[in-house]
Order: structure tokens, then C-alpha cells, then sequence
């Protein structure tokens, strides 16, 4: 093959076309366009001559020799898609043929004769620096930078959306990048610019007079090797694009990129394992640190580190994930910063010597650190401190290279909204919105009406921030500021006033979060009036708020965060809602006005709305979605699973077990994974179960987690224990208990925790053993004394209730003992163990049950101090009702007429609370039966009896009239009051009375829709019959009656029923109860036939 004669007119024209192809892509918008197109044809023909033999399709090199019939075939195509590529400019925008072009004059000898050379007639960057804009590395540099187009714009054919960043890796929008897309695009841009990088330093070894390394060079290698590391940063931390396979998309990426770079480390002085992340940034480390010793060595300007070298440094460290990349940034800022305003020690190892001044992308790339992830309040505040001293900088000196711009603001918000901090992040928006408006209004009076540079425009995307700011603070007024900030977007926009805020579906989506976070049912239904306006919005045109599957998420999210929620989810609607939702999404998909996906996560959240429900129909609506689920998941799976967990019957587990085993088919045929967490509610599933085995299933499934491949931690102990401790068995829970203690240095995650300790109590407190007491306040004393881990309120509370059940006479000062030692944990500053209304029920259920002098009057003082302290400030625990029901009781088994006395004026209080709308207990039916049980109990004379109970009757009644549901009389109210009215005694009016009082009872019970008769009704009701009837006619026939209707009502007909019956009337009862009857047997139970509509 004969080489081109060297002309003038050849070199000329090669270094135009160079510089044509390799800025093509700046060049179509450059006014020289036209001028330097003129290269294009050289380069046509340059190539057909050249590009025989010498590269395949994919540009790589071929072996120069004689060709075969096959051989010169391929060669024509390659030929055919040169000229494609040169004449559509290519996927790669020119670079690829400026390196093709460059490859022929390094072939035919044109670099001795000057092809660096600056063009005649000026560079085609736009650039301050004249070293840059005369470097003969200049068309190296610009096919690099080239050919890194789609690592700049996050991976061509990755996604329809592209990330847009600058040359560091920062975004040039206010919004941080919520993904790179890292894909093969990516990775074959980062190959082609590592081996031209590769020619550059062949290059500067074989033609040192002609090309030479200098600023420029440097600052292109490290743009090559900052790209480098970010790649390696995103899919090495995962951060790959959603619902993909990450560890394969990684693994390939990377085998990839190994590929496409096999022959390039011969040239390259790698010192470092550059498919690591930490040896890319070590690399770039070297690279800057041999640039900074050459320059102090010579002296030379045209090898100056620039502030661009440091910047590509700093926005490597910057988009890493590695624990020092925050200090390294510090280390770079602050030598920056002293550069050239002080005389820096080479001996201070606290400052790193910098050759440059830090700018606005320099202080973006610390921030960009600050505001990674969720790092929490403290860099949220470093980052607000970072912009306070970049605009006194900036005031000070008024160098604009260091004004702080939208990206920085855009930055400091987005840390403060990952911390949650709401209030500062507004502060700064009024701040913009000050300075803006101070503008515009001179603005509005100056003819000419333009804003300057130095004033940063809050765009939609700050106003974002905040909104997001509001929805991760978690503050109670979180809605009621997001809305209040919406709406004034909504305003700007309308008044023109801001035209650029018109909120997206962005903004409705964060504020739509900030109501379905307030876990209300008027948040949720806010949330979803929300959603249906950006559905009426998008129908009228507005494009911007088209609704989307996360707008639809984040109602859904409202609903499952009150399923299941006393107060909140009343008749488990809230499942119910969520479920509607659902199918509006698929209402609003399948009729084409709206292209929503309808995806997993969705169902998932509805799944974990029926998890939650206390519906009694939770499980069986959970497992009908789940068929309707595209792709199911483990956490698809598991919701119905944990549904299943509230239904305790045999037929449920069996259920559960169907769908566990349709799990692992699935696993089997890798269509489904199964981790820990689907083993652990499988033995939830037996341990909440009624089957008696239950623990001993769920502790099967214990021992087969690490035979089937997965890890045992404290969680899989913990669910065993509390499945034993349901079934009281204390033995089997502390034997399980002993096994994690005794694992626990050799499998750290199997380490007890404070819950396997309470839940050991919890079995000892439900065992009813000898000793039980003493057993559980030594592990908790063993808890005391341990360094890993602190007692808690729940294993206090689960040793008073240990107490409660098992101490014995001593119960209540014990009790209570326990009570004192939490209050002073408390106050002396343990958070972890806190006195709550549930303890101090628990101390006054002691008492209620002991029989020990003095009991009532101990829980009676307990009580009011409980108020005092609540009242005084000293507390914040209120006496609910369990507290006055357990007093009401302790008062009852008192059995004097003070107890009923003092019962009396403790439902006073109640109701008084009630009325006053006070924060203590109110009455319910359970107190109200407790002062009727003190009644009974009571030494009052049987006509008063049967008299007070008709008036606490008539008191439930009229709360439950007044819309006070829980004051509703229930069975045990009936049955209570029945029983006093049997043992009614004084004159025939007063018997008379009590029996009538006793006969609306019962016809009560009988009649009502919401309660069934039950045996001890109609056993207290024959005794009424006996006791306060004379024998005769009259209570025959009503003993008859009533024996039928208890027959025929279903109700259970045992002993005592059987007993009074023959008491009442005796000859009645030997007529019905005949040996061929089935009431012969007294243990026989009566007929099960439904009874007739009355």
C-alpha cells in the first residue's frame, strides 16, 4: 500500500477535517460549520483508500496482508458502513471517524509535520485558557470528550429518559439524578476513549517535539478515569435501572468492559486494579500527584494542574459510596481554599497542597457527597453551612467563578430533604423567592426588564425539594405546609409571576405522601381527592400531571398505613378502599384515557392493606388478589401468608402450608426466590396458630433454614420462643433461649435480643409453674447485667404480668415494687423504660386479684396518683379504662358498702371524664359490669341490689344513646344483673320488682341481634324463677316456657341449667326430662336447631 505524499495542502486539510470530526456534534451549532465541512470529503476519500484491511465493524484493528474473496467482501462492507457512518454523522457523533482519520496521519507520517497545530483560524472551543485552546493535545482531547457524549448523558439506550450531567458527573439541573444509567452504550463509550487516551500516550513517547503532555492531556485522562469510576460506583453499589437482575446486569457490564479494553494495559502505566473502585480513584490520585510533581520540578504553566483536574477528582470521590469520600473531599476543599491566600506549610499534614482555587462545580461536588442518600441531619446541616460560607465568599470577594447556582441550591435542599429538615428548607426557598422578587420588581420598573445572571431563579425543581423536604419530616403539620406551599406554586404560576412552577405530577405526588403519611383517614381520603384532580387536570390537557403508578402508590400507601388501626380502620374499610383504588388504576388503564402500569409493588401494597385488616374475610380477599398479581413476588406471597397469621383455625394453616409449597415449586423453577423472611411467617403461621404443635412446627422450620441455603438469626429464635410461650411452655422457650447465648460468639446475628429475654418471661408468666416468679425476675436480672443489650419496658411489663398471675399474696407490693424501679429507670434518663397505662393496669389487676386487706385501697391510691402526676406535669400516662375496671374490681371483691359506694363514684368520675372530654378513662361496658359485679358482691340487701343494677343498667343505655357505643350493656351485663335480681329479698313489691327487672333481661338477650342467650342466663333466670315465685300454676308454665326457649335457642343446656330447672319446677321438669329424652344425660347438650323469628 503506497502512502500519501506529504503536502502543506494534506496536512492543512487533515488537521481541519480532524478537527471537524472530532467537535462534529459542537460543530453543527458552531457558525464555522459550513467552513469546516470542507474536511469531510478528504476524509471520504482519505478512508477508502485506507480502510482496506485495516478495521472491522467495530472499528477494531485487522492484520494487513493479502485478502480472500470473503476477506475483500467484508472489506467492502466495511467500506459501505464507513461512508454511512461519516455521512449521518454516526451514533458516536464523529469520533469515530476522527479516530479513524487520526490513525491514517499517524500512518502516513503527518504528526513531524505539524497536524497538532492550532488551525489558522482559531479554535473551535470556546475557552479562556489560550494553553488549552494551543494544545497539541487539543484533538485528542476532543474525540475523548467525544466519544464520552453518552457517559455525560447517563448511557445512550439505556432508558427513554436521560440523565443530563456535565463532565464531572454533576447534573446540570437543581435535581440530583435519581440513577446513572449504566449500560452498554456506557461501557463501550469508556472502552473507545481509553484507547485513544492509549494513542495520546503513544504519542507523547514516539513524537515528544510535536505532542508532549500537558494541563490539557491531564484533564482528559482524568475525565476518562472519573467516568471510569463512577461507572464502577453505580453498579458495584447496585445502582442499576429498577427491576432489573443487578448482580448479572453488574457481572456483564464489567465482562464487557474487560473485553473491549484486552489490549489496552500494555500501553497504559496502570498501577492500580482499575476494575476496582477503590484502585480507579487511587489511579486518578497518582495521575493528579505526578501532574502536581512535574509542575513544581519545572515551573512550567503548560503542565499546571487546573481547577479541572481537581474537580474530575472530586466529583469521583463524590459519586462513590466509600466511607473516606467525604474526608477526601475536605482534604481537596480546604487546600483549595488556602491556595494562594496563605503561605501553606509543606509540613501542616492537615492541609493537601492544591495548584488551583476552588469553584462553584468544585463546592457542588462536596455538596453533591453531603446530600448522598439518607446521611442524616448532620450532613444535611454541613451542607447548609458549606452554602452560607460559599455566599459570604462570594460577597466578599464577588469572584463569580464561586457564586453559588441553581445546582448548588438544588443540592442543599435535597441533603435537607433526605434529612427531613422542612422548616430550614423553606427557609432557603423564602430566601430565593425574596431575592427573585426584589428583582423582578425593578424588573417591572426598568424598561428593559432582564434579570441578571447572579440571581437564582427557584425553579420548579427547588420548590420540589422543599415539598419533598415536608414529606420526609414526619411533622404533624407535614399536609397542612406541603399544601400551603403547593397552592403558592399554583399562584406564581397564574400571576406569571413564576411561570417555570406550575406543579407536575411530582408535586402532587409529594404532597399526596404527606397526607397518606398522617395516618388518618382524612389524610388518606385527601391524598386520594388529590389524585382524582390530576386525573381531571391531565383529561383537560395538562400533560405535566399526568397520573402515574406512583401518584396511585401513594394514595394506596394512605390506606395501608391505617389498615388495621383502632380508631382509624373501622369494619377494616381500609383494605377495602385500597382495593377500589386498585381497580380504578386498571379501570383508567383498559379504557386507554390514562397509560398507567399497573406493576407489582402496587398489589403489594393493597396485599399488606388486607395483611393488616382485622376483616374478618382479611385472608381469603388477600389470596383472590393475589391471582390477580402479573408477577408475583416473595413479598406478594408473604402478605397473604401474614394475613393468614391473624387466622388461628386448622383450616388456615393447612391453607397457608398449600401456598407455601406452591412457593417452592416456584423457587424450583426460578421464577420466585425465598428468604428468611418467608420462613419466618410460615412459623408465625404455626406459632399464632391453635394447633397444639404449633411451636413444634415453627421450630422445624427453624432447623431446616440452613439446610435449605439460608441464615438463622435472632428474629427465626425469637418467633420460636413466642410460639412456646403462647402454649406457656417455659421450659422449651428458655432452652431455646440458652441456644442463642450459647451460638452467639460464633454467630453474632443469633444473638439474643431484649425481645428472646421478654418473650422468656412472657412463657413463664403464662406457665403457671411453681416458681415461675423467681425464675423470671432473675433473667431479668441476668438482663441488668449484660453489655449487649438493655432492659426495656416490655420485659418489665412482662415481669409485673409474671407477677400478676403467679405472685401469690405478695403480688401486689411486688408489682408495684417493679413499677417504682421503672419510674426511677425513667427519670434518670432511660428512654428504653417508660411506666405506660398497660403497666400500671397491669399493678392494679394484681391488686383486683388479690385477696390481701387493704388491696382495694392500695389500687384506689395507686389510681388518683396516677391522675395527680398527669395533672401535675410530672407524667404523661393517663388512667384509662383497664385501670378504673381493674380498681372498680379490686373495690368488688371488697364486698363491704363502701366498695359499692366507692365504685359508684368512681364510674362518676368516668362519665365526668367523658362529659369534660377528659384524656382519662372513660366508661365502657367492662366498667360498668365491674361496679354492677361490686354490687353483687356486695353485703346490700338483695331489693338494693337488683335497684342499684337497674340504675347502672339505665346509665349504660343512655351513654349508648348518646353515641357512646363502648357504655353498650352487653351478655355479662344481663347475665350479672339476672343473678342479683335472684337473690332480691323485702317485701312481695320488692320481689315483684326484681323479678320484672329480671324478665326484661332476659326477653333483652332473646330479642337482640348482637347478643345470643347463653347457659349462665337461663341458669340465673330459673333461679329467679325459684327463688322470687311461688310454687303453682304460673311458675310451672313460665319454667316450661323458658326451658323450651333455651332448647330451641341453641344455647348451650348444661349442668346447672338442667339443675335450676328441676329446682324451679320440679314436676315440669320430670315430665320433659324422661330417660328417653336427651335431656336424661345431664352432660348432653341441648338441640342445636336454630330458633324461629320472634
Amino acid at each position: 500500500m503506497t502512502s500519501v505524499p506529504v503536502s502543506d495542502s494534506i496536512v492543512n486539510e487533515s488537521r481541519v477535517a480532524l478537527h471537524y470530526w472530532s467537535r462534529r456534534w459542537y460543530m453543527h451549532h458552531h457558525p464555522g460549520f459550513g467552513r469546516a465541512a470542507k474536511g469531510s470529503q478528504l476524509s471520504l476519500q482519505a478512508l477508502r483508500q485506507w480502510d482496506v484491511g485495516k478495521y472491522d465493524n467495530n472499528n477494531n484493528m485487522t492484520n494487513v496482508g493479502r485478502f480472500s474473496a470473503n476477506t475483500r467482501l467484508q472489506h467492502e462492507r466495511n467500506q459501505k458502513t464507513a461512508e454511512q457512518h461519516i455521512q449521518q454523522g454516526g451514533g458516536d457523533h464523529g469520533a469515530r471517524q476522527a479516530e479513524r482519520l487520526l490513525d491514517w496521519s499517524i500512518e502516513n507520517n503527518l504528526i513531524p509535520h505539524g497536524i497538532f497545530d492550532p488551525p489558522t483560524e482559531g479554535s473551535y472551543i470556546k475557552t479562556a485558557d489560550q494553553n488549552v485552546a494551543t494544545s497539541p493535545n487539543l484533538t485528542c482531547a476532543n474525540i475523548v470528550q467525544t466519544y464520552l457524549l453518552p457517559c455525560e448523558w447517563g448511557g445512550f439506550g439505556g432508558s427513554n429518559e436521560l440523565v443530563h450531567g456535565d463532565s464531572y458527573g454533576f447534573t446540570n439541573d437543581a435535581a440530583l439524578p435519581k440513577n446513572l444509567i449504566a449500560n452498554a452504550s456506557y461501557v463501550r463509550a469508556l472502552a473507545d476513549a481509553t484507547r485513544v487516551i492509549k494513542k495520546m500516550k503513544q504519542l507523547h513517547a514516539t513524537y515528544p517535539d510535536q505532542i508532549s503532555p500537558d494541563t490539557l492531556s491531564i484533564v482528559t485522562e482524568l475525565s476518562v478515569w472519573s467516568k471510569r469510576a463512577i461507572l464502577l460506583s453505580e453498579i458495584l453499589s447496585k445502582d442499576i435501572v429498577a427491576g432489573s437482575n443487578v448482580g448479572s446486569i453488574s457481572s456483564n457490564l464489567l465482562e464487557l468492559l474487560n473485553s473491549l479494553e484486552h489490549d489496552i494495559e500494555d500501553s497504559l502505566d496502570l498501577r492500580h486494579d482499575k476494575y476496582t473502585l477503590q484502585g480507579c480513584l487511587d489511579h486518578m490520585e497518582t495521575i493528579l500527584a505526578d501532574a502536581e510533581n512535574r509542575y513544581t520540578s519545572t515551573n512550567d504553566d503548560r503542565i499546571r494542574p487546573s481547577i479541572d483536574c481537581y474537580n474530575h477528582i472530586i466529583g469521583a470521590w463524590a459519586r462513590s459510596d466509600l466511607d473516606v469520600a467525604l474526608g477526601k473531599l475536605k482534604q481537596y476543599l480546604y487546600g483549595m481554599e488556602q491556595y494562594g491566600e496563605t503561605e501553606v506549610s509543606n509540613t501542616d499534614i492537615a492541609i493537601r497542597r492544591c495548584w488551583a482555587k476552588p469553584n462553584t462545580i468544585t463546592y457542588n461536588g462536596v455538596l453533591f457527597c453531603l446530600a448522598r442518600g439518607r446521611q442524616g441531619r448532620g450532613h444535611a446541616k454541613a451542607a447548609q453551612e458549606m452554602l452560607k460560607n460559599m455566599k459570604e465568599r462570594y460577597q466578599k470577594t464577588n469572584d463569580e467563578s464561586i457564586r453559588p447556582d441553581d445546582v448548588t441550591y438544588g443540592t442543599v435542599l435535597h441533603a435537607l430533604a433526605q434529612a427531613g429538615m422542612a422548616e430550614e428548607a423553606e427557609s432557603i426557598l423564602d430566601s430565593l423567592e425574596d431575592d427573585y422578587n426584589a428583582v423582578i420588581d425593578n424588573a417591572e420598573a426598568d424598561e428593559q426588564g432582564i434579570i441578571p445572571e447572579s440571581v437564582v431563579v427557584p425553579g420548579l425543581t427547588i420548590y420540589n425539594s422543599v415539598l419533598n423536604a415536608w414529606a420526609n419530616s414526619f411533622q404533624r403539620n407535614a399536609a397542612e405546609r406541603s399544601e400551603s406551599l403547593l397552592n403558592r406554586m399554583k399562584v406564581l404560576h397564574q400571576t406569571g409571576r413564576n411561570a417555570d412552577v406550575d406543579p407536575d405530577m411530582i408535586s402532587l405526588s409529594t404532597v399526596m405522601k404527606c397526607h397518606a403519611q398522617s395516618k388518618s383517614k382524612e389524610g388518606t381520603e385527601r391524598a386520594e381527592e388529590l389524585l382524582d384532580q390530576a386525573i381531571a387536570m391531565y383529561h383537560q390537557g395538562n400533560l405535566k400531571v399526568k397520573p402515574d403508578s406512583i401518584m396511585f402508590n401513594c394514595a394506596l400507601l394512605g390506606w395501608a398505613s391505617i389498615s388495621g388501626v383502632d380508631g382509624q380502620d373501622q369494619g377494616g374499610m381500609a383494605a377495602e378502599r385500597a382495593e377500589l383504588l386498585l381497580r380504578k388504576m386498571k379501570s383508567l388503564r383498559e379504557d386507554s384515557s390514562v397509560d398507567i402500569h399497573q406493576d407489582t409493588q402496587s398489589f403489594n401494597i393493597v396485599l399488606d392493606c388486607w395483611a393488616k385488616s382485622m376483616n374478618p374475610s382479611a385472608s381469603e380477599r388477600a389470596l383472590k388478589l393475589l391471582r390477580e398479581v402479573p408477577s408475583p413476588d416473595e413479598c406478594s406471597y408473604n402478605s397473604v401468608l401474614n394475613a393468614m397469621t391473624k387466622q388461628t383455625s386448622t383450616e388456615m394453616v393447612t391453607a397457608a402450608e398449600a401456598l407455601f409449597e406452591e412457593m417452592k415449586a416456584l423457587r424450583d423453577k426460578k421464577q420466585l426466590s425465598i428468604s428468611e423472611i418467608t420462613l419466618h411467617v410460615m412459623m408465625n403461621v404455626y406459632g399464632k396458630s391453635r394447633d397444639a404443635n404449633g411451636a413444634e412446627r415453627a421450630e422445624e422450620l427453624l432447623r431446616s433454614m440452613q439446610s435449605d441455603g439460608l441464615s438463622l438469626n435472632a428474629t427465626s429464635y425469637n418467633i420460636c420462643i413466642d410460639a412456646y410461650a403462647r402454649r406457656g411452655d417455659s421450659i422449651k422457650a428458655k432452652s431455646l433461649l440458652d441456644e442463642m447465648i450459647a451460638i452467639s460468639e460464633a454467630h453474632p446475628e443469633c444473638r439474643p435480643t431484649i425481645h428472646s429475654f421478654a418473650a422468656v418471661v412472657n412463657a413463664l408468666a403464662k406457665s403457671e409453674a411453681q416458681n415461675s416468679v423467681e425464675h423470671a425476675q432473675m433473667i431479668v436480672r441476668n438482663v441488668e447485667e449484660l453489655d449487649y443489650v438493655s432492659p426495656n419496658s416490655v420485659l418489665y411489663n412482662s415481669l409485673i404480668d409474671c407477677i400478676t398471675k403467679n405472685g401469690g399474696v405478695d403480688a401486689p407490693s411486688l408489682a408495684e415494687d417493679v413499677l417504682e424501679k421503672m419510674r426511677q429507670m425513667h427519670n434518670e434518663g432511660n428512654s428504653d423504660v417508660r411506666p405506660s397505662s398497660y403497666a400500671y393496669s397491669m399493678v392494679l389487676t394484681s391488686c383486683a386479684r388479690s385477696e390481701e386487706e387493704g388491696a382495694a385501697e392500695r389500687a384506689d391510691r395507686i389510681l388518683m396518683n396516677i391522675e395527680q402526676m398527669y395533672e401535675d406535669g410530672h407524667s404523661d400516662v393517663i388512667a384509662n379504662d383497664r385501670c378504673y375496671s381493674a380498681v372498680i374490681t379490686a373495690w368488688a371483691r371488697n364486698g363491704s358498702v363502701k366498695a359499692v359506694n366507692r365504685s359508684l363514684e368512681l364510674l362518676d368520675r368516668m362519665e365526668h371524664n367523658l362529659k369534660e372530654d377528659k384524656p382519662h378513662g372513660r366508661p365502657n361496658a367492662h366498667c360498668y359490669n365491674a361496679c354492677i359485679h361490686a354490687i353483687a358482691k356486695s353485703a346490700l340487701s338483695g331489693s338494693r341490689k337488683a335497684k342499684k343494677c337497674q340504675e347502672i343498667l339505665q346509665r349504660m343505655i343512655y351513654q349508648k344513646e348518646k353515641g357512646f357505643r363502648e357504655s353498650a350493656p352487653t351478655l355479662v351485663t344481663y347475665s350479672t344483673i339476672l343473678n342479683c335480681c335472684a337473690y332480691a329479698n323485702g317485701d312481695q313489691n320488692d320481689k315483684k320488682a326484681a323479678f320484672n327487672l329480671a324478665k326484661s333481661c332476659l326477653q333483652t338477650i332473646i330479642e337482640s341481634d348482637d347478643m345470643e342467650p347463653c347457659s349462665s342466663c337461663y341458669t340465673n333466670f330459673f333461679l329467679v324463677i325459684e327463688r322470687l315465685l311461688k310454687p303453682g300454676k304460673v311458675r310451672d308454665m313460665l319454667a316450661e316456657a323458658t326451658f323450651k326457649e333455651a332448647s330451641a335457642s341453641g344455647a348451650k343446656v348444661d349442668r346447672k341449667v338442667l339443675r335450676n330447672f328441676r329446682n324451679a319446677s320440679p314436676v315440669v321438669a320430670s315430665k320433659l326430662l324422661l330417660d328417653s329424652s336427651p335431656w336424661s344425660d345431664d352432660n348432653k347438650m341441648g338441640s342445636k336447631k336454630t330458633r324461629q323469628n320472634k
